[in-house]
């Protein structure tokens, strides 16, 4: 039988990244990139920005091996939207109780992890972080050996796609910080065997995350002369996307 990944698919499609499908696809092509091959794995996408959530049951006894949550435009803390809130319950649940697989999250699920354990996700003090970003690994994400890249020199940081205005502030009890850039200090989380997440996109090629920078600009969340830094950037730094969602398989199988 064919081990699961579970897919909280947290916004719908984008009619400017259609080309790419919606979040769950875009992580479905990620992680068919980043498996080992002949790995045989079966992807079931809930339409959780649509309500539709598996049971609890089903997350423990359905050979799932993973549970990942994408991006949204939504926002985590959000105290009124309906299926926000049954996420956080949910997720509430899956973090803190047993025999549940262990969990991704990027962006949107990055924060979710934390605002469902009562810890403060809001908006970004200095603003928008957007554009291909070289953010640093901190001390714990070299002691336990997470984004490391081959060769006798230690991987200090890795550049991701980020898209981003809200952050996560707070640190849950037993989470560890493992990504910080100038704009944002908590860029990653994880917990042992548990939890891994990212507050960029690995998911996203660098035309996605471009496309998403241009629309960061007509909402007037970044100025011209800004987006043209952003684009030459883009154009000189790599992204380690497929690099970095490695690790969210070596999570899914407990190397990490």
């Amino acid at each position: 039988m064919a081990a699961k990944i579970a897919i909280f698919n947290a916004d719908h499609l984008k009619e400017n990244l259609k080309k790419w499908g919606d979040f769950a696809d875009m992580a479905i092509t990620m992680l068919e990139q980043s498996k080992e091959p002949g790995l045989d794995v079966k992807y079931v996408v809930f339409q959780v920005h649509k309500n539709e959530f598996p049971s609890l049951e089903e997350l423990k006894k359905g050979n799932y091996v993973g549970i990942y949550i994408t991006g949204s435009e939504s926002d985590s803390f959000d105290t009124h939207t309906e299926w926000i809130i049954n996420l956080r319950k949910i997720m509430y649940t899956i973090l803190t109780e047993p025999d549940f697989p262990p969990v991704a999250g990027v962006c949107f699920g990055h924060q979710i992890v934390p605002a469902s354990l009562n810890c403060k996700v809001h908006r970004n003090n200095v603003g928008f972080e957007g554009g291909m970003v070289p953010v640093e690994l901190t001390t714990e994400a070299l002691k336990y050996g997470l984004f490391q890249k081959s060769g006798r020199v230690p991987t200090n940081s890795i550049t991701i796609g980020a898209v981003h205005s809200d952050i996560v502030y707070e640190i849950p009890k037993g989470y560890f910080n493992i990504l910080t850039s100038p704009k944002c200090e908590i860029h990653g989380l994880y917990k042992k065997n548990r939890v891994l997440t990212l507050q960029g996109h690995p998911e996203f090629t660098t035309d996605v995350v471009m496309i998403c920078a241009e629309n960061a600009h007509k909402k007037k969340l970044l100025k011209r002369e800004e987006l043209e830094h952003l684009k030459a950037q883009a154009s000189q730094l790599g992204n380690d996307g497929i690099f970095a969602s490695k690790y969210i398989w070596k999570l899914f199988y407990g190397e990490i």
